[in-house]
C-alpha cells in the first residue's frame, strides 16, 4: 500500500450555502498547498445538520452547483476529495450522499448513507433522519492509485458488517465522514 498525506477537513456549518462552500473551498486549498493527496469534508458540509435544510439545500447530482465546485477543486489541484456528503435529490427521494472525486474532478464513486440516524430519547432530544431521508442499500468501494477504498456516512461506522463486508471486498482504507465529530 502506498504512503497516503490525508487531511481531514472539520468546519463549522452555517446556514449559508455559498460560505459553507467558500470555507469547504478554503480549506481544500490549503490542504492542497501542504502537499495533501486526499482531502476529506465533513458530513451535510455544504448545509446545517437538519431536515428541513436537508430539504432546503437538496441537490441534484446532474446540477449541482456544490458538486461541480468540488469537481474544479480536485481537478485544480489534482487531489482526490471525499466530498464528505450533502443532500442529493433523486427523483421524489433525498439521500445523505457522499462524492469521492479523481485528480481529474470525475466522480469516481458515490456512497448513500445505509444507517440512517434516528433517535429519540425520552423529555431530551428526537431526530430522525428518516422523516426525510431515504437509506442507500449498497456499500461503495472505489479504485484509486492510493488503495481500494470503502466509503461509508457517519452512523453506518456503528456497523460493523459494512466495515466488514468492504475489507471482504478488497478494501484497504475505510472513509466515514461524520458531522459529530467536531
Amino acid at each position: 500500500m502506498n504512503k497516503v498525506k490525508l487531511a481531514l477537513c472539520q468546519m463549522n456549518v452555517v446556514d449559508d450555502k455559498k460560505a459553507n462552500l467558500k470555507k469547504a473551498s478554503s480549506m481544500i486549498a490549503n490542504s492542497a498547498d501542504h502537499d495533501a493527496d486526499f482531502i476529506v469534508l465533513p458530513e451535510m458540509f455544504n448545509c446545517p445538520y437538519s431536515n428541513d435544510k436537508f430539504i432546503e439545500y437538496g441537490e441534484n447530482e446532474h446540477d449541482s452547483h456544490t458538486l461541480d465546485t468540488i469537481s474544479q477543486l480536485a481537478k485544480s489541484y489534482n487531489v482526490y476529495i471525499l466530498a464528505g456528503s450533502i443532500p442529493e435529490r433523486e427523483d421524489d427521494k433525498l439521500y445523505n450522499t457522499s462524492y469521492l472525486f479523481d485528480k481529474t474532478g470525475s466522480i469516481l464513486a458515490k456512497h448513500r448513507k445505509m444507517h440512517l440516524f434516528d433517535i429519540d430519547v425520552k423529555d431530551k432530544i428526537t431526530f430522525k433522519e428518516s422523516d426525510v431521508l431515504t437509506a442507500g442499500d449498497d456499500f461503495t468501494i472505489a479504485d484509486t492509485d492510493l488503495g481500494r477504498i470503502g466509503i461509508g456516512i457517519c452512523y453506518d461506522v456503528r456497523f460493523v458488517e459494512l466495515a466488514r463486508i468492504m475489507v471482504e471486498n478488497g478494501a484497504e482504507i475505510l472513509f466515514y465522514p461524520g458531522a459529530f465529530n467536531q
